[in-house]
């Protein structure tokens, strides 16, 4: 069973800073599977980042705020990527509280596995200003809460649909807000009826205002691009919970 987990890279070199918290804490949580990076910042990551094996690259063009979120979506252009049985995508601002096998074990079937946050998916940061009204009666009368983009994982039977998400994105830029990508994928998921909640209790999206927490991913969500605040959240919580845990790493 071969795994992967991978991130995107696009914008902000700040973020180099946001990448090793994560990468250091993956590493002293025992993952030892491959790392693949959807980036045009290849050499800027291999100097800045101490890796046990050489991560895989996927180069892209130059991007901005946008491109540099939705990149994700563009896993389906990994050469290799019908390789791996199963994949996660974490993004930068996220700490390994516990092992991402907890994560791999439960992706037995042909969905995506998401966490929700926050309120309905029918507000526009999950999709408001795409859905329909009825979609959105649907949405208030069922109680649906949206998904947050930073942290899922799918098996490779799932690749097709991210390929899809990434054409809805671009047939309809001039909806993008500021959650970026994160209302399409909220959208694509609904309508398709392609996804579980099941990470809910492995991964939060509450770093700035948590202490502690006992599950397996913290995501310090919030102002995508918000570079100063999230790495001394990070830091700040790498420092007083992670950092004494891993003293040998």
């Amino acid at each position: 069973m071969k795994k992967l987990i991978y991130f995107t890279l696009g914008n902000n070199l700040e973020y180099l800073k946001l990448l090793d918290l994560c990468i250091r804490s993956l590493y002293e949580k025992g993952y030892d599977g491959d790392l693949l990076f959807i980036t045009n910042f290849e050499n800027e990551i291999l100097q800045s980042i101490h890796f046990e094996s050489t991560p895989f690259f996927l180069k892209i063009g130059e991007s901005n705020l946008l491109d540099s979120s939705a990149n994700k979506l563009k896993i389906h252009l990994f050469p290799h990527i019908y390789q791996y049985d199963k994949i996660i995508f974490s993004d930068l601002d996220v700490l390994w509280i516990s092992s991402p096998e907890k994560i791999f074990d439960l992706l037995d079937e042909n969905l995506f596995y998401m966490s929700n946050e926050g309120e309905l998916m029918s507000h526009e940061f999950w999709g408001g200003k795409i859905f329909k009204d009825d979609e959105k009666s649907e949405i208030f009368k069922n109680e649906i809460f949206g998904v947050n983009a930073g942290v899922f994982a799918f098996n490779n039977s799932m690749i097709y649909h991210l390929k899809k998400m990434d054409e809805f994105l671009n047939s309809n830029l001039e909806l993008v807000n500021i959650c970026l990508e994160q209302p399409f994928i909220n959208v694509y998921l609904y309508r398709n009826k392609i996804y579980n909640t099941k990470l809910n209790n492995l991964v939060s999206h509450n770093g700035y205002n948590l202490d502690y927490f006992d599950g397996v991913v913290l995501h310090f969500a919030g102002g995508p691009g918000n570079f100063t605040i999230k790495y001394d959240k990070m830091l700040n919580y790498y420092n007083k919970n992670l950092e004494k845990e891993n003293a040998n790493y």
